[in-house]
């Protein structure tokens, strides 16, 4: 049996428009999602209380206790952590600390580049030399339609071999799973083995027009979602 996961979603603390209960909420009410992880930039926190909430309501949902860091080689995801971690200027300190905590690193969007706006910036041809577990070869945001090719070409063929993840990037859960990672199994201790065995394969679309249409009423009453990058050593 295979199962979907998205690896890649942010809440109010960080640049998400939706708590992390409301967005779990929204989520094992309207996906087939087995598995998730809350990665909010610089913080677990919104991870932490999305896992807490979804084991006290009994929800058909796992939730990965995970972290993005930014860092001024781009940005990497830790998954499977306990608590949140520093920031950290290098991309491989990050990946350090978070192998430390037992978890996995993933270099998320790693060949965009919004580095004018201080956002999705990707670690690029790093991928191939960094310690890393997995790469997110689909992200859900609409601007990766060239990227994420690009991404999923170079990971095949190229490189380390590693396992090939989709997320959606969603930073409103009406976009949660349109882009996704496929695994064998049920649970996130079965999306972790197929990681670290390389069984994984990301599917599914960029964020649709029908679900972003459904964002509008948040982002008129909330605004657009902003994070500062501050690097630390």
């Amino acid at each position: 049996m295979y199962s979907k996961a998205d690896t890649h979603l942010h809440t109010t603390c960080s640049d998400g428009l939706m708590s992390p209960e409301d967005t779990v909420e929204i989520i094992a009410s309207e996906t087939d999602l087995r598995v998730i992880a809350i990665t909010d930039h610089d913080t677990a926190e919104g991870a932490l209380v999305a896992h807490a909430y979804a084991k006290r309501r009994g929800l058909p949902l796992e939730v990965i206790i995970g972290q993005e860091f930014s860092t001024m080689d781009g940005d990497v995801v830790g998954l499977f952590l306990k608590s949140t971690l520093p920031r950290f200027k290098t991309a491989a300190k990050a990946i350090d600390a978070i192998h430390a905590q037992g978890g996995l690193a993933v270099a998320v969007h790693p060949f965009s580049h919004w580095s004018t706006l201080n956002y999705m910036c990707g670690l690029g041809t790093k991928i191939f030399e960094l310690p890393l577990d997995a790469v997110e070869v689909r992200n859900g945001f609409p601007t990766n339609f060239l990227t994420n090719p690009l991404g999923e070409w170079l990971v095949c063929r190229r490189g380390q071999h590693l396992a090939a993840l989709g997320g959606s990037d969603s930073h409103v859960p009406f976009t949660a799973g349109q882009s996704f990672t496929w695994f064998e199994g049920r649970t996130a201790d079965d999306l972790r083995w197929a990681i670290e065995s390389g069984t994984t394969r990301a599917g599914g679309t960029l964020w649709t027009p029908l679900n972003l249409a459904r964002m509008l009423p948040v982002l008129l009453e909330r605004g657009l979602p902003h994070y500062e990058h501050v690097y630390s050593d």
